[in-house]
């Protein structure tokens, strides 16, 4: 099972739209995707803590926007996944796309493992190098980023990345909105010290 996840990670990144209409094909119910996306929420807080015990302390920024303790940090990525796959299906919808939102569901929680994948890779380029690690892991997250407009470009039958890159923005735009929001609140309501984060 891990064996196939990884190959087709690997397919992801080399060829987005085949692997897009691989996950597609993927027969899960809609609330088992959610309970996926609760779970890849926490396995990235566990890979994130991890990844901070390879990182030289003078590379860590100070004042962090992000919440100090996992258990918010993980309430915070959920959120912003749930936002991410809402924004995603109906931003869609509003320009003529014709995805499901159970595929909607698939991608984000897709790219999240793939976005795992590579933190594996970030570790082990830690103990050779940290600031070769910090430059994969940022042009790592680009380069999903242009994968997941493909496998958006996929789900709703765009003909091009023209539209994509349109709803995008407006993403954009609103997982800012959701950020602010979501951090907002908690820390108004625990009393949340924001940390440092990478």
């Amino acid at each position: 099972m891990l064996a196939y996840i990884v190959q087709l990670a690997v397919q992801t990144l080399r060829q987005p739209r085949e692997a897009a209409k691989t996950v597609f094909q993927f027969e899960l119910d809609r609330w088992s995707l959610w309970l996926a996306l609760t779970l890849i929420s926490v396995v990235s807080v566990l890979f994130s803590e991890f990844t901070m015990l390879f990182v030289p302390p003078e590379m860590i920024a100070a004042g962090g926007p992000l919440p100090s303790s996992p258990v918010l940090l993980a309430v915070v990525i959920w959120g912003l996944l749930v936002i991410s796959v809402f924004v995603t299906h109906y931003v869609g919808r509003a320009f003529d796309g014709q995805g499901a939102l159970n595929d909607s569901l698939k991608t984000v929680i897709w790219m999240q493992i793939v976005l795992l994948v590579l933190q594996v890779v970030q570790i082990a380029l830690f103990l050779i190098s940290p600031v070769i690690a910090i430059l994969f892991g940022w042009f790592g997250a680009l380069y999903v980023l242009f994968v997941f407009l493909v496998f958006i470009q996929v789900l709703h039958g765009f003909k091009s990345l023209g539209g994509v890159v349109a709803g995008a923005l407006v993403t954009f735009i609103g997982l800012m909105l959701g950020i602010a929001l979501i951090i907002g609140v908690i820390a108004g309501v625990f009393g949340l010290e924001l940390g440092a984060n990478v």
